[in-house]
């Protein structure tokens, strides 16, 4: 009887021990991208209120979603957005905006400001894809309108699309592409704004 106890026991602590050593989820966020200031901008007299990100319901959420096959959608069991891909993306632009000196100043939906430019911004597609179970690449898709305030006129849009192949086909591999992707995207749509409000301002 007392062997059978001992055994009982040992199982018990060699269970615990297994539950102690299962990983915890990995986390992962977007980084803040180096960007082209304008010091001297012809926007620097005007302001900005950058509009709430609009996205599907799947980039409210922290789950990383991958698509296999063309069809087959799903996502990571083990790693997770720190904050969902639309939040993250809305304080990332706020903070580009802010840094890169084009307006004056750059405020977000909660201010009760008037201001002189309107910015919509809507994510389209924020996923990686793979087309075998070695290769995979992500996408990144944006749209963008600018608004003048007064007459709630729109001045112009702006979609850009982006595919880079992931650093590995798996989860971290996606990230470091995807935040590849969005800060040359970014990048982009930023010389966009500078261009229009180039024009809008009557600089040539």
């Amino acid at each position: 009887m007392p062997y059978l106890v001992w055994i009982i026991i040992l199982a018990a602590f060699s269970g615990c021990s297994i539950v102690k050593t299962v990983p915890g989820k990995s986390e992962y966020r977007l980084v803040l991208p180096e960007m082209t200031q304008y010091p001297h901008s012809a926007c620097r007299q005007s302001t900005l209120k950058l509009e709430p990100v609009q996205s599907a319901d799947m980039f409210l959420e922290r789950h990383m979603y991958y698509v296999m096959n063309t069809i087959e959608q799903r996502h990571y069991t083990q790693s997770l957005w720190a904050q969902s891909p639309n939040s993250m993306i809305e304080q990332l632009l706020k903070q580009v905006l802010i840094e890169s000196d084009m307006f004056a100043s750059v405020l977000d939906y909660r201010s009760n400001a008037d201001t002189t430019w309107r910015y919509e911004v809507r994510l389209l597609d924020f996923m990686q894809y793979f087309e075998s179970e070695k290769r995979a690449y992500v996408k990144v898709s944006m749209d963008f309108v600018l608004i003048k305030n007064i007459g709630r006129e729109v001045v112009a849009s702006k979609h850009i699309e982006l595919k880079l192949p992931s650093d590995a086909p798996n989860a971290k591999g996606g990230v470091a592409a995807l935040n590849r992707a969005l800060a040359r995207i970014v990048r982009q749509s930023n010389a966009w704004l500078q261009q229009q409000c180039q024009q809008e301002e009557g600089v040539q």
